[in-house]
Parts: structure tokens; sequence; C-alpha cells
């Protein structure tokens, strides 16, 4: 295979033991995009041997990614081969030893060669910031030693940094942590009922189901960090599927009795009782004018960039429960080319609060602004005054008012910007 690499990078003709096929012609180095089309086509005619792999350390272990499967075994070798010859191109595809083997599993499912070398830029992207990240908490960790040593080493003067001459206390992050804790454990005796449907794992692709693995995460954090959190129940898990691993890799003390979360691999039906449930979908009709404190409310866990299909309905529907959707067309004004939908933590985040409050407007605050109408208003030209010959601008007709900012009004939400485009000619 090395051999092979090396000819790709020297420029010379392809050599007839790569692809078994006679009326190939001889490429050149700037016909290696022909190349990549013949590792398409010729998957099967692509042979690599494998003892070479043990001569580069940094080459992944293709037993232990596909197993005992040969079919899968020479796919991953051409895959391998063809991540070289983007590096070859001046594509950017990180290491092969910085590719985990989840990653590379992925990459097997990928039908398409851009669809492998756009994932494999993406890898590249997210290794360069990691390595930005660090060298960038290198430098400050050098300057901050180099500026504050003699400070602290100087006994004439008393140091008032953390650990030093302080009369506060420093809180840790494991005292936190066991206060946020405590009140999930007071919601799982006291508290209302939530149930997140993780039964959608088989519908959704990797990425999406990496994308609802997180955003399951931020659903847990967000309720955990509120004055009056739920007792979540995630239901119809399962445990070794993607989506559970990838929640799994957030929150790795998930799976432990003292975690204040319930995971329950059957389904809400038969952990409570159907009258009370009601199922959130936005393809109903039927909309959520009045919270209930004594309903159990059900937010299906998917995302579906790909698939759109009203997959939460059908559901609702052949299990025979309630069926609601938010007010969102009652209170909110939706921008013209922007969807309605909402991520899974941002929902609950709305149900903390008119739980709380009672007030739809206030909940719905956390609906992203740029989904709305006339988020992007037009500014007008600036203008050039003459001062000498007495033009000055004209003074604004309203006055800012301070606390405007604290009321709950939601109505005029334009005078904000209004303000915004009279200072401008100040």
């Amino acid at each position: 295979m090395f051999r092979i690499l090396r000819c790709c990078r020297l420029g010379v003709n392809l050599i007839d033991s790569v692809i078994k096929d006679s009326s190939c012609k001889p490429l050149k180095y700037r016909q290696i995009p022909n190349f990549t089309f013949k590792i398409k086509n010729y998957t099967n005619s692509v042979t690599v041997n494998p003892s070479l792999e043990a001569e580069n350390s940094d080459e992944p272990n293709v037993s232990e990614i596909v197993g005992d499967d040969e079919e899968l075994a020479h796919k991953l070798r051409v895959l391998i081969l063809e991540a070289e010859v983007f590096r070859q191109e001046g594509k950017g595809v990180p290491d092969n030893s910085s590719i985990k083997n989840e990653q590379w599993k992925y990459l097997l499912t990928l039908p398409s060669i851009s669809a492998r070398r756009k994932y494999l830029e993406f890898l590249y992207k997210v290794e360069k910031k990691k390595e930005n990240r660090q060298r960038k908490k290198e430098d400050k960790r050098i300057e901050w030693e180099a500026s504050e040593k003699p400070k602290r080493d100087r006994e004439d003067v008393m140091n008032y940094n953390l650990g030093g001459n302080h009369f506060m206390l420093r809180i840790y992050d494991t005292t936190m942590n066991q206060m946020y804790n405590n009140r999930l454990i007071q919601a799982m005796q006291f508290g209302q009922k939530m149930v997140v449907d993780c039964g959608f794992g088989q519908n959704m692709t990797p990425r999406e189901n990496a994308n609802c693995a997180k955003q399951l995460m931020l659903l847990f954090a967000e309720n955990r960090g509120s004055d009056d959190p739920f007792d979540l129940h995630y239901c119809n898990t399962v445990r070794n599927s993607s989506l559970m691993n990838g929640l799994n890799k957030f929150i790795t003390t998930m799976y432990e009795p003292w975690f204040p979360l319930h995971l329950h691999e059957e389904s809400y039906l038969d952990v409570f009782p159907k009258e009370q449930l009601v199922y959130l979908t936005p393809h109903c009709k039927d909309v959520l004018k009045t919270y209930s404190h004594d309903d159990i409310y059900i937010i299906g866990g998917i995302v579906d960039k790909v698939n759109n299909e009203p997959l939460s309905l059908a559901k609702a529907k052949k299990e025979g429960l309630r069926m609601a959707k938010l007010p969102l067309d009652y209170y909110l004004d939706w921008g013209s080319g922007s969807g309605k939908s909402l991520t899974i933590n941002q929902v609950l985040s709305i149900l903390v609060d008119v739980k709380a409050t009672g007030d739809w407007k206030h909940a719905l605050r956390h609906v992203p602004r740029r989904k709305l109408a006339n988020y992007f208003e037009e500014v007008a030209p600036r203008k050039l005054f003459n001062v000498a010959q007495g033009n000055y601008p004209d003074k604004p007709k309203h006055k800012f008012n301070k606390d405007y900012k604290y009321s709950k009004d939601f109505d005029n939400l334009k005078y904000l910007s209004r303000v915004s485009n009279i200072k401008r000619y100040k």
C-alpha cells in the first residue's frame, strides 16, 4: 500500500497491481481525482497487502474496527488509501492516528466520495481547533507564570487570590453538582414527571443520532439547573444503541445507580397511566393553550434533518394517546424562510418556564430570534451633516425607557430596534 502511495506522491504511472484492469491508462499526478473515481468503480479490484500495515504504527487496526469481516476489512483498506490520496491532493484530512475507530466505522457507511471527503474535512477542522485551543492555553499559562510569579513570591504584600488571604471560600464543582443533584432527587419525590421518547434511533442517521444525544445532554443540564426541575424519564432506550452510546460519552455516570435520571428500556405505557400521558408533536391540530400540572408530557427524542415524516404523530395515534403542540403561532410571528422546528432542549426550557410562570410569552423567549420575522431589519443609510452650515441631525422623537428591558411586554419588540437606529444618528 505504501508503495502505491509513494507512486502517487512522485506522480508516476499507476501500476497494474493496484487495479486489475488492462484498459486502465497511466495516470499522472494532476489526474489523481480520476484515481479516486477508479477506487469507487473498482472497489473489488484493489489489492492491498495487509502485512504492510504493521510497518506503520499510525495505521488503524483493521481487526478492531471490522472484526473478521473480510469484505469490510478490504473496504476499510481502500478508504485508508483514499484518505491518503486526499492528503496528497492538498485537502484537509487528519492523520490516521487521530481518527477514532467509531469514525472509521461511520466512514464505512458513507456511500459517496464527496460525503467521505466532507466528513474527513470536518474531522480535520475539529482537530485543528483543538490544537489551537491547547496552544492558546499553553501560551496563556506561560504568560501568567511570567507576570504573576514575582507578585506571588513577594512577602511584603498580602495575596488575596484564591488560596491566599481571602475571606471568601472557594465553591468547588463537586459542591455545585451535589446541589443540582439534590434538586433532581427532590423532583423525583415531589416533582412533575416528564418523559422523553428515545425510540426513534433506527429512524435517524448516525449524525442525527449524535446530534440527538447532544440535545438530550443539554436537556438534562438545563432541567437540572432550573429552580423547579422535572422528574425526567428516558423511555424506550436501547443500551448499546448509537444514541445511548453517544449520550453516555457526555454523561459517563448515567448508568450508575445513584445518578438522578430514570432510564427505562420499556415503553412509557408500562410505567405511567395512559390517561395522564400527552404526546407533544408539532404535526397535530390540538394546541396546548393551558398548561396542566397533572399531565405527563412526552417529548419525542428525534432529530429529523433528513427524514421529515411525522413519526411522533403516527406513534401517538397508534398508541391512542392525547396529542398537543406548543402555541407557537399564537404568540410568535415566524419568518418566511425559517422553519418552525425546535430542538429537544428548547422545548424543555419552554415547558420549565411555563410551568413556573404560566406565561407563554415569557416561556417562548427560548425560541431563537433568527426564526422570527423582522429579525433582519433594513437599516437606513448613514447621513452626512454639515455642522458649519447649521445642518444638524434631527432629534429623536422618543426617549429610551431604561426600565423597558426589565418588563415582560413582548408585543413591542420592534421598539428596541427603532431605538438602536435612532442612536446611530447621534
